[in-house]
């Protein structure tokens, strides 16, 4: 016998607010540990009592919040708590590893879930890596549990979230493998020297200016940079390689395509890409510093 088909959030939600407008209900929620974050229109319906709603969906569920919106270049969540515990600090788990975050003051997007997999899975044995925007650790923490990286440097600006990174570098036993540090990563990764055998850049909105920084740490005998971006739709993954490969080779590398596709769908005319490519120094460097750092 099959087993009957769960009902969607919204139709659920349509059960309960017979006389609200289908289109002003949340479709799904974002579920992070203990937290269920929504979007939805603001027509009348009382936020509290439709915020229960969701947390009787969700059985899990003790805290909902309602995502206003993104804030700044270190893109900080704008929410209003509209049922259960104010407390929003939470575990997630995923593929073997878990995060510790503040939801009401990170974001982890979950869309991304395959990508911090596959990118950890990429790691050889004996690797070192260089995480240019570590963030809590969404890409440092998967490669050091995952793989055998002999060390990972994950750096981060954001303090909130460097705590956090910090937090989970513990929290998954993986103190002798990352490596936290605090500051801009244009000016500490020139610091590392050249040790990448990986250069993780899991940004978008401007990452390609970074990518001096990250040169200054490639190996003479060559590095993998994976480079996150936001891009129009169709032509925009070609256009972002072309401009990754013309600004290697005014710094004196070497580029070669790896990889590029689409991690997730982000507006109606936008995409999240990645494109993974080899890069090495055209000259020997041992005669002198490259003009990347």
């Amino acid at each position: 016998m099959l087993a009957l088909r769960r009902t969607s959030l919204r139709e659920f939600l349509k059960s309960k607010f017979t006389c609200a407008d289908l289109r002003t209900l949340p479709k799904k929620a974002k579920i992070i540990g203990h937290v269920a974050l929504v979007r939805f229109q603001d027509k009348g319906i009382d936020s509290e009592v439709l915020g229960k709603a969701i947390a009787e969906f969700y059985p899990t569920v003790k805290t909902v919040l309602r995502l206003q919106g993104i804030s700044g270049k270190l893109r900080q969540p704008v929410v209003e708590l509209m049922y259960g515990d104010p407390n929003t600090e939470t575990i997630y788990k995923e593929h073997g590893y878990k995060f510790m975050l503040d939801v009401s003051k990170l974001m982890l997007c979950l869309g991304n879930s395959y990508e911090r997999l596959r990118t950890a899975r990429s790691v050889r044995p004996g690797e070192v890596v260089v995480d240019m925007f570590a963030g809590i650790g969404q890409f440092s923490i998967p490669c050091a549990v995952i793989s055998k990286p002999s060390k990972v440097y994950a750096i981060e600006i954001n303090e909130e979230a460097y705590r956090y990174l910090k937090i989970n570098i513990t929290l998954n036993n993986v103190e002798g493998i990352a490596e936290s540090m605090l500051g801009d990563c244009k000016v500490l990764a020139p610091t590392l020297g050249r040790i990448a055998d990986r250069i993780i850049m899991g940004y978008f909105g401007g990452t390609i200016e970074a990518l001096p920084a990250a040169l200054s740490t490639v190996k003479p005998e060559g590095t993998t940079i994976h480079l996150h971006e936001l891009v129009k739709r169709g032509t925009g993954k070609d256009e972002l390689w072309k401009e990754i490969s013309e600004l290697c080779f005014s710094l004196g590398y070497a580029s070669t395509l790896l990889d590029s596709r689409v991690v997730k769908s982000y507006s109606a005319t936008k995409e999240h890409v990645v494109i993974e490519f080899k890069v090495k120094p055209t000259e020997d460097l041992s005669t002198g510093p490259s003009s990347a750092t």
